[in-house]
Protein backbone atom coordinates (compact mmCIF):
# COMPACT_ATOMS: atom_id res chain seq x y z
CA UNK A 1 0.00 0.00 0.00
CA UNK A 2 1.27 3.51 -0.34
CA UNK A 3 2.69 5.14 2.54
CA UNK A 4 1.40 9.23 3.20
CA UNK A 5 5.37 10.46 1.87
CA UNK A 6 3.92 9.47 -1.52
CA UNK A 7 0.64 11.60 -1.48
CA UNK A 8 3.20 14.51 -0.57
CA UNK A 9 5.57 13.48 -2.77
CA UNK A 10 2.78 14.16 -5.72
CA UNK A 11 1.37 17.41 -3.92
CA UNK A 12 5.07 18.45 -3.24
CA UNK A 13 5.82 18.40 -6.88
CA UNK A 14 3.38 21.59 -7.98
CA UNK A 15 5.74 23.46 -5.37
CA UNK A 16 9.05 22.00 -6.52
CA UNK A 17 7.89 23.02 -10.48
CA UNK A 18 7.31 26.79 -9.32
CA UNK A 19 10.32 26.79 -8.19
CA UNK A 20 11.71 26.12 -11.65
CA UNK A 21 10.24 28.10 -13.64
CA UNK A 22 11.05 31.10 -10.97
CA UNK A 23 15.22 30.07 -11.42
CA UNK A 24 15.62 28.70 -14.63
CA UNK A 25 14.35 29.61 -18.35
CA UNK A 26 11.26 28.15 -19.93
CA UNK A 27 13.14 25.67 -21.78
CA UNK A 28 15.27 24.28 -18.98
CA UNK A 29 12.10 24.52 -16.10
CA UNK A 30 9.79 22.43 -18.69
CA UNK A 31 12.56 19.74 -19.16
CA UNK A 32 13.48 19.67 -15.26
CA UNK A 33 9.52 19.12 -14.76
CA UNK A 34 9.09 16.82 -16.61
CA UNK A 35 12.12 14.77 -16.49
CA UNK A 36 12.38 14.95 -12.56
CA UNK A 37 8.40 13.88 -12.06
CA UNK A 38 8.52 11.25 -14.61
CA UNK A 39 11.60 9.65 -13.15
CA UNK A 40 10.80 10.63 -8.65
CA UNK A 41 7.48 10.13 -8.40
CA UNK A 42 5.59 7.21 -7.30
CA UNK A 43 4.04 5.26 -10.01
CA UNK A 44 0.64 3.93 -9.40
CA UNK A 45 -0.14 5.85 -6.75
CA UNK A 46 -3.12 8.83 -7.60
CA UNK A 47 -6.27 10.25 -6.48
CA UNK A 48 -9.24 9.38 -9.13
CA UNK A 49 -11.25 12.42 -9.99
CA UNK A 50 -14.79 12.65 -11.57
CA UNK A 51 -14.47 13.03 -15.25
CA UNK A 52 -11.00 14.47 -14.84
CA UNK A 53 -7.76 12.05 -15.40
CA UNK A 54 -6.24 10.56 -12.06
CA UNK A 55 -4.26 13.24 -10.42
CA UNK A 56 -0.75 10.87 -10.36
CA UNK A 57 2.40 11.30 -11.40
CA UNK A 58 1.43 11.55 -15.45
CA UNK A 59 -0.34 14.21 -14.60
CA UNK A 60 1.27 16.42 -11.95
CA UNK A 61 4.03 17.45 -13.72
CA UNK A 62 2.71 18.52 -17.04
CA UNK A 63 -0.09 19.92 -15.30
CA UNK A 64 1.98 21.77 -13.36
CA UNK A 65 4.79 23.19 -15.99
CA UNK A 66 1.63 24.47 -17.77
CA UNK A 67 0.61 26.68 -15.31
CA UNK A 68 3.63 27.94 -13.94
CA UNK A 69 4.49 28.60 -18.07
CA UNK A 70 1.13 30.79 -17.68
CA UNK A 71 1.65 32.47 -14.21
CA UNK A 72 5.15 32.24 -12.97
CA UNK A 73 7.19 35.42 -15.43
CA UNK A 74 10.38 33.97 -17.08
CA UNK A 75 13.58 35.12 -15.12
CA UNK A 76 15.57 37.61 -16.64
CA UNK A 77 18.84 36.54 -19.09
CA UNK A 78 22.08 36.69 -16.60
CA UNK A 79 24.43 36.14 -18.55
CA UNK A 80 26.19 39.35 -19.84
CA UNK A 81 28.20 39.86 -23.28
CA UNK A 82 31.35 39.55 -21.04
CA UNK A 83 30.31 36.31 -19.47
CA UNK A 84 29.45 34.95 -22.58
CA UNK A 85 32.59 35.91 -24.50
CA UNK A 86 34.19 33.56 -21.35
CA UNK A 87 32.62 30.82 -21.28
CA UNK A 88 32.95 31.14 -25.46
CA UNK A 89 36.47 30.84 -24.59
CA UNK A 90 36.59 28.67 -22.48
CA UNK A 91 34.61 26.36 -25.32
CA UNK A 92 37.29 27.17 -27.70
CA UNK A 93 35.16 29.12 -30.02
CA UNK A 94 37.19 31.44 -31.82
CA UNK A 95 35.74 35.28 -31.94
CA UNK A 96 34.34 34.71 -35.62
CA UNK A 97 32.47 31.58 -34.36
CA UNK A 98 31.38 34.08 -31.26
CA UNK A 99 30.25 36.52 -33.43
CA UNK A 100 28.12 33.71 -35.92
CA UNK A 101 26.26 32.25 -32.96
CA UNK A 102 24.99 36.47 -31.50
CA UNK A 103 23.73 37.49 -35.25
CA UNK A 104 22.12 33.84 -34.85
CA UNK A 105 20.60 34.60 -31.94
CA UNK A 106 19.45 38.02 -32.90
CA UNK A 107 17.62 36.33 -36.00
CA UNK A 108 16.10 33.59 -33.52
CA UNK A 109 15.09 36.71 -31.29
CA UNK A 110 13.57 38.44 -34.54
CA UNK A 111 11.36 35.88 -35.27
CA UNK A 112 10.21 35.03 -32.10
CA UNK A 113 8.53 38.21 -31.71
CA UNK A 114 7.22 38.19 -35.20
CA UNK A 115 5.32 34.41 -34.37
CA UNK A 116 5.58 33.89 -31.07
CA UNK A 117 7.74 30.72 -29.62
CA UNK A 118 6.02 27.59 -31.45
CA UNK A 119 2.98 29.57 -32.36
CA UNK A 120 3.75 28.97 -36.33
CA UNK A 121 0.79 27.56 -36.68
CA UNK A 122 0.68 28.45 -40.69
CA UNK A 123 3.77 25.92 -41.14
CA UNK A 124 3.80 22.77 -42.75
CA UNK A 125 5.07 21.21 -39.64
CA UNK A 126 2.28 22.11 -37.18
CA UNK A 127 -0.62 21.97 -39.92
CA UNK A 128 0.47 18.48 -40.27
CA UNK A 129 0.39 17.78 -36.61
CA UNK A 130 -2.80 19.77 -35.57
CA UNK A 131 -4.37 17.46 -38.06
CA UNK A 132 -3.54 14.24 -36.24
CA UNK A 133 -4.79 15.93 -32.83
CA UNK A 134 -8.01 16.52 -34.32
CA UNK A 135 -7.96 12.94 -35.33
CA UNK A 136 -6.75 11.53 -31.67
CA UNK A 137 -9.68 13.75 -30.23
CA UNK A 138 -12.46 12.81 -32.47
CA UNK A 139 -11.28 9.27 -32.36
CA UNK A 140 -13.58 8.42 -28.83
CA UNK A 141 -16.12 9.78 -29.96
CA UNK A 142 -15.99 7.44 -33.18
CA UNK A 143 -15.49 4.32 -30.69
CA UNK A 144 -18.48 5.41 -29.00
CA UNK A 145 -20.57 5.25 -32.03
CA UNK A 146 -19.65 2.09 -32.79
CA UNK A 147 -19.35 0.73 -29.48
CA UNK A 148 -23.25 1.53 -27.87
CA UNK A 149 -23.81 -2.24 -27.22
CA UNK A 150 -23.02 -4.10 -24.40
CA UNK A 151 -21.05 -7.42 -24.97
CA UNK A 152 -21.82 -10.68 -23.49
CA UNK A 153 -19.48 -13.30 -22.60
CA UNK A 154 -20.64 -16.36 -21.14
CA UNK A 155 -21.28 -14.52 -17.56
CA UNK A 156 -19.52 -11.52 -18.34
CA UNK A 157 -21.21 -8.56 -19.60
CA UNK A 158 -19.27 -5.93 -20.82
CA UNK A 159 -21.05 -2.45 -20.89
CA UNK A 160 -21.67 -0.26 -23.90
CA UNK A 161 -20.24 2.88 -23.97
CA UNK A 162 -21.79 6.12 -23.53
CA UNK A 163 -20.72 9.96 -24.46
CA UNK A 164 -19.00 10.53 -20.88
CA UNK A 165 -16.85 7.81 -22.09
CA UNK A 166 -16.19 9.71 -25.29
CA UNK A 167 -15.77 12.52 -23.36
CA UNK A 168 -13.31 11.30 -20.76
CA UNK A 169 -11.17 9.41 -23.21
CA UNK A 170 -11.06 12.77 -25.25
CA UNK A 171 -10.18 14.74 -21.57
CA UNK A 172 -7.43 11.75 -21.32
CA UNK A 173 -5.96 11.73 -24.75
CA UNK A 174 -5.80 15.72 -24.21
CA UNK A 175 -3.50 15.26 -20.76
CA UNK A 176 -1.25 12.98 -22.61
CA UNK A 177 -0.25 14.50 -25.59
CA UNK A 178 0.53 18.04 -23.16
CA UNK A 179 4.15 17.96 -23.42
CA UNK A 180 4.02 17.14 -26.76
CA UNK A 181 2.10 20.57 -26.89
CA UNK A 182 4.58 22.26 -24.63
CA UNK A 183 7.44 21.14 -26.35
CA UNK A 184 6.52 21.95 -29.97
CA UNK A 185 6.37 25.89 -28.31
CA UNK A 186 8.96 26.15 -25.65
CA UNK A 187 11.56 23.51 -26.77
CA UNK A 188 11.28 24.59 -30.44
CA UNK A 189 15.13 25.89 -30.87
CA UNK A 190 18.59 24.41 -31.58
CA UNK A 191 19.17 25.37 -27.92
CA UNK A 192 16.37 23.93 -26.39
CA UNK A 193 17.64 20.38 -28.15
CA UNK A 194 20.71 20.68 -26.75
CA UNK A 195 19.61 21.32 -23.03
CA UNK A 196 16.69 18.31 -23.40
CA UNK A 197 20.08 15.91 -24.85
CA UNK A 198 21.71 17.11 -21.21
CA UNK A 199 18.88 16.28 -19.58
CA UNK A 200 18.22 13.49 -20.68
CA UNK A 201 22.32 12.24 -20.07
CA UNK A 202 22.80 13.84 -16.44
CA UNK A 203 19.16 11.93 -15.23
CA UNK A 204 20.30 9.07 -16.70
CA UNK A 205 23.65 9.83 -14.83
CA UNK A 206 22.16 10.45 -11.93
CA UNK A 207 19.62 7.28 -12.09
CA UNK A 208 22.51 5.06 -12.09
CA UNK A 209 23.05 5.13 -8.62
CA UNK A 210 20.00 4.11 -7.52
CA UNK A 211 19.99 1.26 -10.12
CA UNK A 212 22.99 -0.05 -9.62
CA UNK A 213 22.35 0.02 -5.87
CA UNK A 214 19.14 -2.05 -7.14
CA UNK A 215 21.24 -3.91 -9.08
CA UNK A 216 23.06 -5.15 -6.27
CA UNK A 217 20.17 -5.20 -3.43
CA UNK A 218 17.45 -6.01 -5.12
CA UNK A 219 14.44 -3.34 -6.11
CA UNK A 220 13.68 -1.79 -3.07
CA UNK A 221 14.08 2.00 -2.75
CA UNK A 222 9.84 2.14 -4.11
CA UNK A 223 9.15 0.39 -1.22
CA UNK A 224 11.25 1.70 1.67
CA UNK A 225 10.55 5.60 -0.02
CA UNK A 226 6.70 5.31 -1.38
CA UNK A 227 6.07 1.89 0.63
CA UNK A 228 5.53 -0.42 -2.09
CA UNK A 229 6.91 -1.72 -5.51
CA UNK A 230 4.61 -1.13 -8.87
CA UNK A 231 5.53 -4.06 -10.17
CA UNK A 232 5.68 -7.83 -9.03
CA UNK A 233 8.92 -8.95 -7.58
CA UNK A 234 9.46 -11.74 -9.14
CA UNK A 235 9.61 -10.08 -12.10
CA UNK A 236 12.61 -8.17 -10.86
CA UNK A 237 14.77 -11.84 -10.88
CA UNK A 238 16.25 -12.44 -14.36
CA UNK A 239 19.59 -14.52 -14.37
CA UNK A 240 20.38 -14.93 -10.81
CA UNK A 241 20.40 -11.28 -10.34
CA UNK A 242 18.35 -8.21 -10.08
CA UNK A 243 16.82 -6.21 -12.66
CA UNK A 244 16.05 -2.80 -11.90
CA UNK A 245 12.88 -0.49 -11.06
CA UNK A 246 13.84 2.58 -8.88
CA UNK A 247 10.77 4.66 -9.22
CA UNK A 248 8.95 3.44 -12.37
CA UNK A 249 6.50 1.57 -13.99
CA UNK A 250 8.88 -2.01 -14.66
CA UNK A 251 12.16 -2.64 -15.46
CA UNK A 252 11.71 -2.34 -18.86
CA UNK A 253 10.77 1.64 -18.46
CA UNK A 254 13.84 1.87 -16.82
CA UNK A 255 15.86 0.23 -19.25
CA UNK A 256 15.14 2.05 -22.57
CA UNK A 257 15.02 5.56 -20.54
CA UNK A 258 19.11 4.65 -20.09
CA UNK A 259 19.14 3.39 -24.10
CA UNK A 260 17.94 6.59 -24.91
CA UNK A 261 20.63 8.37 -22.57
CA UNK A 262 23.15 6.74 -24.04
CA UNK A 263 22.35 7.85 -27.90
CA UNK A 264 21.71 11.22 -26.21
CA UNK A 265 25.10 11.36 -24.62
CA UNK A 266 26.20 9.94 -28.50
CA UNK A 267 24.39 12.85 -30.02
CA UNK A 268 26.37 15.64 -27.16
CA UNK A 269 29.38 14.21 -28.32
CA UNK A 270 28.86 15.15 -32.01
CA UNK A 271 27.33 18.49 -30.68
CA UNK A 272 30.33 19.88 -28.95
CA UNK A 273 32.62 18.43 -31.77
CA UNK A 274 30.62 20.71 -34.18
CA UNK A 275 30.91 23.48 -31.67
CA UNK A 276 34.65 23.43 -30.95
CA UNK A 277 33.79 22.12 -27.42
CA UNK A 278 37.32 21.09 -26.22
CA UNK A 279 35.01 19.19 -23.33
CA UNK A 280 33.38 16.76 -25.87
CA UNK A 281 35.24 13.58 -24.48
CA UNK A 282 33.02 13.93 -21.09
CA UNK A 283 30.34 12.61 -23.18
CA UNK A 284 31.86 9.61 -24.21
CA UNK A 285 32.63 8.77 -20.92
CA UNK A 286 29.32 8.94 -19.75
CA UNK A 287 28.13 7.36 -23.08
CA UNK A 288 29.92 4.25 -21.27
CA UNK A 289 29.11 4.51 -18.13
CA UNK A 290 25.13 4.79 -18.92
CA UNK A 291 26.20 1.34 -21.22
CA UNK A 292 27.61 -0.51 -18.41
CA UNK A 293 24.85 0.19 -16.29
CA UNK A 294 22.34 -1.12 -18.98
CA UNK A 295 24.69 -4.39 -19.41
CA UNK A 296 23.98 -4.89 -15.75
CA UNK A 297 20.70 -4.02 -15.77
CA UNK A 298 19.63 -7.07 -17.79
CA UNK A 299 17.19 -6.06 -20.21
CA UNK A 300 18.19 -7.50 -23.41
CA UNK A 301 15.60 -5.57 -25.84
CA UNK A 302 16.45 -2.21 -24.67
CA UNK A 303 20.29 -2.79 -25.10
CA UNK A 304 19.69 -4.18 -28.68
CA UNK A 305 17.97 -1.35 -29.47
CA UNK A 306 20.94 1.06 -28.19
CA UNK A 307 23.71 -1.34 -30.11
CA UNK A 308 21.90 -1.23 -32.97
CA UNK A 309 21.64 2.39 -33.32
CA UNK A 310 24.17 3.46 -31.02
CA UNK A 311 26.53 3.35 -34.72
CA UNK A 312 24.01 5.27 -36.41
CA UNK A 313 24.49 8.28 -33.63
CA UNK A 314 28.11 7.71 -33.44
CA UNK A 315 29.58 7.33 -37.17
CA UNK A 316 26.45 8.28 -39.54
CA UNK A 317 26.45 11.29 -41.67
CA UNK A 318 23.53 13.69 -40.29
CA UNK A 319 21.66 13.20 -43.50
CA UNK A 320 22.34 9.07 -43.31
CA UNK A 321 20.93 9.65 -39.92
CA UNK A 322 17.94 10.86 -40.74
CA UNK A 323 17.25 8.71 -43.44
CA UNK A 324 17.98 5.50 -41.23
CA UNK A 325 15.44 6.79 -38.84
CA UNK A 326 12.46 7.65 -41.36
CA UNK A 327 12.75 4.08 -42.67
CA UNK A 328 12.18 2.57 -38.89
CA UNK A 329 9.66 4.95 -38.49
CA UNK A 330 7.64 4.35 -41.21
CA UNK A 331 7.79 0.29 -40.32
CA UNK A 332 6.48 1.03 -37.38
CA UNK A 333 3.57 3.39 -38.66
CA UNK A 334 2.76 0.93 -40.25
CA UNK A 335 3.49 -2.26 -38.15
CA UNK A 336 0.06 -3.69 -37.64
CA UNK A 337 -0.82 -3.70 -41.64
CA UNK A 338 2.62 -5.22 -42.04
CA UNK A 339 2.15 -8.14 -39.19
CA UNK A 340 -1.39 -8.69 -40.60
CA UNK A 341 0.40 -9.67 -43.92
CA UNK A 342 2.99 -11.37 -42.08
CA UNK A 343 5.94 -9.48 -43.16
CA UNK A 344 7.46 -9.09 -40.17
CA UNK A 345 9.87 -12.01 -39.43
CA UNK A 346 8.80 -13.11 -35.87
CA UNK A 347 10.30 -16.52 -36.04
CA UNK A 348 13.51 -15.79 -36.90
CA UNK A 349 13.64 -13.28 -34.10
CA UNK A 350 12.44 -16.23 -31.77
CA UNK A 351 14.74 -18.26 -33.28
CA UNK A 352 17.44 -15.84 -32.23
CA UNK A 353 16.52 -15.27 -28.92
CA UNK A 354 16.38 -19.15 -28.44
CA UNK A 355 20.24 -19.46 -29.55
CA UNK A 356 20.66 -16.47 -27.15
CA UNK A 357 18.08 -17.65 -23.77
CA UNK A 358 15.29 -20.16 -23.92
CA UNK A 359 13.57 -18.79 -21.26
CA UNK A 360 14.00 -15.27 -22.99
CA UNK A 361 12.42 -17.48 -26.72
CA UNK A 362 9.44 -18.63 -25.08
CA UNK A 363 8.29 -15.17 -23.63
CA UNK A 364 9.09 -13.60 -26.58
CA UNK A 365 6.74 -16.64 -27.95
CA UNK A 366 4.16 -15.92 -25.70
CA UNK A 367 3.72 -11.90 -26.30
CA UNK A 368 3.76 -12.73 -30.26
CA UNK A 369 0.70 -15.77 -29.92
CA UNK A 370 -1.30 -12.89 -27.05
CA UNK A 371 -0.62 -10.03 -30.17
CA UNK A 372 -1.55 -12.40 -33.02
CA UNK A 373 -5.01 -13.31 -30.69
CA UNK A 374 -5.85 -9.64 -29.98
CA UNK A 375 -5.01 -8.46 -33.83
CA UNK A 376 -7.46 -10.88 -34.80
CA UNK A 377 -9.80 -9.52 -32.62
CA UNK A 378 -9.34 -6.15 -33.45
CA UNK A 379 -9.89 -6.55 -36.75
CA UNK A 380 -13.56 -6.70 -35.84
CA UNK A 381 -13.53 -3.26 -35.03
CA UNK A 382 -10.91 -1.76 -37.03
CA UNK A 383 -12.03 1.69 -37.59
CA UNK A 384 -11.97 3.01 -34.49
CA UNK A 385 -11.37 -0.37 -31.95
CA UNK A 386 -13.36 -1.62 -29.43
CA UNK A 387 -13.06 1.60 -26.71
CA UNK A 388 -12.26 1.26 -22.93
CA UNK A 389 -13.46 -1.09 -20.22
CA UNK A 390 -11.82 -3.94 -21.38
CA UNK A 391 -13.54 -4.59 -24.17
CA UNK A 392 -10.58 -4.67 -26.78
CA UNK A 393 -9.45 -7.51 -24.53
CA UNK A 394 -9.56 -11.50 -25.45
CA UNK A 395 -12.00 -13.80 -23.03
CA UNK A 396 -12.51 -17.02 -23.10
CA UNK A 397 -16.28 -18.69 -23.22
CA UNK A 398 -15.94 -18.77 -19.58
CA UNK A 399 -15.54 -14.95 -19.49
CA UNK A 400 -12.11 -15.43 -18.13
CA UNK A 401 -9.35 -12.70 -19.25
CA UNK A 402 -6.88 -14.66 -21.25
CA UNK A 403 -5.17 -11.68 -22.99
CA UNK A 404 -1.61 -10.36 -21.94
CA UNK A 405 -1.29 -6.57 -23.64
CA UNK A 406 2.55 -5.79 -23.70
CA UNK A 407 3.43 -3.86 -26.65
CA UNK A 408 1.26 -0.24 -27.14
CA UNK A 409 0.74 -0.76 -30.96
CA UNK A 410 -1.90 -3.47 -30.21
CA UNK A 411 -2.97 -1.78 -27.30
CA UNK A 412 -3.77 1.38 -29.34
CA UNK A 413 -5.30 -0.98 -32.48
CA UNK A 414 -7.69 -2.93 -29.76
CA UNK A 415 -9.00 0.43 -27.98
CA UNK A 416 -8.61 3.29 -31.11
CA UNK A 417 -8.26 0.99 -34.28
CA UNK A 418 -6.69 2.35 -37.16
CA UNK A 419 -7.90 6.33 -35.87
CA UNK A 420 -6.05 6.09 -33.37
CA UNK A 421 -3.08 4.46 -34.31
CA UNK A 422 -2.55 7.10 -37.00
CA UNK A 423 -3.48 9.77 -34.84
CA UNK A 424 -0.68 8.89 -32.17
CA UNK A 425 1.77 6.85 -33.84
CA UNK A 426 1.49 9.50 -36.54
CA UNK A 427 2.41 12.47 -33.99
CA UNK A 428 5.54 10.74 -33.10
CA UNK A 429 6.42 9.76 -36.32
CA UNK A 430 6.27 12.66 -38.46
CA UNK A 431 8.84 14.97 -37.29
CA UNK A 432 10.93 11.95 -38.21
CA UNK A 433 9.55 12.01 -41.42
CA UNK A 434 9.45 15.81 -42.02
CA UNK A 435 13.30 16.23 -41.08
CA UNK A 436 14.50 13.66 -43.71
CA UNK A 437 12.86 15.12 -46.24
CA UNK A 438 13.84 18.36 -46.15
CA UNK A 439 17.72 16.93 -45.63
CA UNK A 440 18.40 18.42 -48.77
CA UNK A 441 18.64 22.01 -47.25
CA UNK A 442 20.73 23.78 -44.95
CA UNK A 443 22.74 22.00 -42.84
CA UNK A 444 20.97 19.64 -39.99
CA UNK A 445 21.62 20.84 -36.62
CA UNK A 446 23.70 17.52 -34.66
CA UNK A 447 21.50 17.83 -31.62
CA UNK A 448 18.02 17.78 -33.35
CA UNK A 449 19.61 14.75 -35.58
CA UNK A 450 20.35 13.00 -32.04
CA UNK A 451 17.14 13.76 -30.89
CA UNK A 452 15.25 12.13 -34.06
CA UNK A 453 17.62 8.97 -33.06
CA UNK A 454 16.56 9.23 -29.67
CA UNK A 455 13.30 9.01 -30.37
CA UNK A 456 13.42 6.12 -32.82
CA UNK A 457 14.85 4.16 -29.99
CA UNK A 458 11.69 5.10 -28.10
CA UNK A 459 9.80 4.00 -31.17
CA UNK A 460 11.10 0.63 -31.73
CA UNK A 461 10.40 -0.22 -28.02
CA UNK A 462 6.72 0.16 -28.31
CA UNK A 463 6.25 -2.53 -30.83
CA UNK A 464 7.11 -5.09 -27.59
CA UNK A 465 6.69 -2.69 -24.34
CA UNK A 466 4.23 -0.13 -23.43
CA UNK A 467 6.96 2.87 -23.06
CA UNK A 468 4.89 5.63 -24.37
CA UNK A 469 5.78 8.01 -21.62
CA UNK A 470 5.63 12.16 -21.04
CA UNK A 471 9.13 12.18 -22.40
CA UNK A 472 8.56 10.21 -25.83
CA UNK A 473 5.42 12.87 -26.02
CA UNK A 474 8.04 15.88 -24.99
CA UNK A 475 10.76 14.81 -28.06
CA UNK A 476 8.42 14.52 -30.65
CA UNK A 477 6.93 17.86 -29.80
CA UNK A 478 10.12 19.63 -29.34
CA UNK A 479 10.94 18.15 -32.95
CA UNK A 480 7.81 19.43 -34.31
CA UNK A 481 8.24 23.12 -33.25
CA UNK A 482 11.99 23.07 -34.37
CA UNK A 483 10.76 22.22 -37.81
CA UNK A 484 7.68 24.97 -37.40
CA UNK A 485 10.74 27.36 -36.71
CA UNK A 486 12.40 26.64 -39.44
CA UNK A 487 9.60 26.93 -42.07
CA UNK A 488 8.27 29.91 -41.07
CA UNK A 489 11.76 31.27 -41.20
CA UNK A 490 12.04 30.44 -44.67
CA UNK A 491 8.39 31.85 -45.18
CA UNK A 492 7.90 35.20 -47.29
CA UNK A 493 6.87 38.13 -45.25
CA UNK A 494 3.04 38.07 -45.19
CA UNK A 495 0.79 40.86 -45.80
CA UNK A 496 0.72 43.08 -49.45
CA UNK A 497 3.92 43.15 -51.73
CA UNK A 498 5.72 46.59 -51.11
CA UNK A 499 4.50 49.25 -54.00
CA UNK A 500 7.96 50.59 -55.95
CA UNK A 501 8.48 54.55 -55.01
CA UNK A 502 7.31 56.05 -58.93
CA UNK A 503 9.80 57.41 -61.29
CA UNK A 504 11.69 60.31 -60.63
CA UNK A 505 11.04 63.53 -63.56
CA UNK A 506 14.51 63.61 -65.55
CA UNK A 507 17.14 66.16 -64.67
CA UNK A 508 18.40 68.66 -67.13
CA UNK A 509 21.21 66.76 -66.60
CA UNK A 510 20.16 63.26 -67.97
CA UNK A 511 17.83 65.14 -70.32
Amino acid sequence: MPNTFSYVALFLWPVVVFFLYRSLPRDRALIASILGGYLLLPFGVGINLPVLPTYDKTLVPVLSALIMAMLVPAPPERATARGSATVADRAGRTPFTRQRETLARRQTHLQTQKAGPGETTGSGGNRISNMFLVLLFVTPFVSVLTNSQPVDIGPRVLPGLRLYDAFSFALTSLISVLPFLMARRYLATQRAHKYLLIGLVLWGLFYTLPALYEIRMSPQLARRIYGFLAQQFVQAMRDGGFRPVVFLQHGLWLAIYFAMAILAAAALWRTCRAEGDRKAPRWLFALVWLLGTLILAKSLGALAVALVLLPVALLFSPRAQVVATAIIAAVILTYPALRHADLIPVNRFVAAAESYSPERARSLEFRLVNEDRLLAHARQKPLAGWGGWGRGRVYSEHGRDISVTDGMWIIVMSDSGWLGYIANFGLLTIPIFLIALRRRGSGLPPATVGLSVVLTANLIDMIPNATLTPVTWMIAGALTGWLARREAAKAPPEGPPARRAPPRPPTRATA
